[in-house]
């Protein structure tokens, strides 16, 4: 059973995706990272890094040259992978918890170049849907004072956002989590909205109580 914490950039995913398969630890859940692909022989394993830096480092030194058709191409070729060789993702008997999964790719794709949506969710029909996803709805300015520092596809500056950071980071995020409320309308997601004082235990234990309810549901 797969379960996805989705929200813009900085707004605690990776916090709280920790403390939700800490909760549930007893239960059979286990922290998973969209990153790895698991145990795999030394050839998929050089397959997948030789992709991993090509998605997720070679971008961010030098810029989006082949455009968003090339990298949600890779992207999803990336989560394809990784549906394939990470079976415990689809396994009901355990708890998955991710940081994030694919729909902040889209919504950021369809954002830099006016590609056709169907085309783009359709690249990744082989990937499974999570059983859960939550979507943690925070404010681009509370997520902003969380962190010092932001690289430039969390600025949108592939994406024609220009100015200072503090202003890009707002003005992006507000777009790119504008998508991800759509999306969490058409997908049934569960919205949670944290309070800026409220402590991460706090928004992860509404989570583990509806992975629960899940759980317990024929």
């Amino acid at each position: 059973m797969l379960i996805v914490l989705e929200g813009i950039d900085g707004s605690g995913k990776t916090t709280v995706a920790r403390l939700v398969a800490e909760a549930l630890g007893p239960d059979g859940a286990v922290p998973a990272g969209k990153k790895e692909v698991g145990a795999v022989d030394p050839a998929t394993a050089a397959r997948a890094a030789a992709l991993r830096d090509l998605v997720w480092s070679s971008p961010e030194a030098h810029g989006d040259t082949y455009g968003a058709a090339h990298w949600i191409l890779l992207i999803a070729s990336w989560y394809a992978g990784l549906a394939r060789l990470r079976p415990e993702l689809t396994d009901a008997d355990t708890v998955t918890v991710m940081d994030g999964w694919y729909y902040r790719n889209i919504a950021k794709t369809l954002i830099r170049e006016p590609l056709d949506p169907h085309w783009v969710e359709s690249l990744f029909a082989p990937v499974p849907e999570p059983a859960l996803t939550v979507l943690l709805d925070v404010d681009p300015e509370v997520a902003r004072s969380r962190r010092d520092t932001f690289k430039d596809t969390e600025l949108g500056r592939w994406d024609g956002f220009t100015g200072p950071p503090h202003e890009a980071f707002r003005d992006y995020q507000s777009v790119v989590r504008r998508a991800l409320l759509r999306m969490a309308a058409e997908r049934d997601w569960l919205v949670l909205v944290p309070h800026p004082d409220d402590p991460p235990e706090h928004t992860a234990a509404a989570v583990v109580a509806a992975v629960r309810t899940l759980r317990r549901t024929p």
